[in-house]
C-alpha cells in the first residue's frame, strides 16, 4: 500500500501542477488577447480618420478640377 500511496501521490501533485500551469497559460493568453483588442480598437480609429482625410482631399481635388472645366 505504501508504494500505491506513493503513485497516487504523484499523480495528484502532477495533475494539480498542469491545472496550475494551464490556468496561468490562460490568464496570460487573456491579457494577450486584451492588448490586441485595444490594439485593434487603436489602430480602428487611426484607420478612419486617414480615411476621411484622404476622402476630404480627393473632394477637394475634385472641385478644383470642376472649378477648372467650369472657368474655361
Amino acid at each position: 500500500m505504501d508504494l500505491k500511496d506513493k503513485i497516487v501521490g504523484l499523480a495528484l501533485v502532477t495533475a494539480i501542477a498542469l491545472i496550475g500551469w494551464n490556468l496561468k497559460e490562460t490568464w496570460t493568453m487573456k491579457e494577450q488577447v486584451f492588448k490586441l483588442q485595444q490594439g485593434q480598437i487603436v489602430l480602428s480609429k487611426q484607420i478612419k480618420k486617414n480615411s476621411n482625410l484622404v476622402k476630404r482631399n480627393i473632394k477637394k481635388q475634385n472641385k478644383k478640377k470642376k472649378k477648372k472645366q467650369n472657368n474655361q
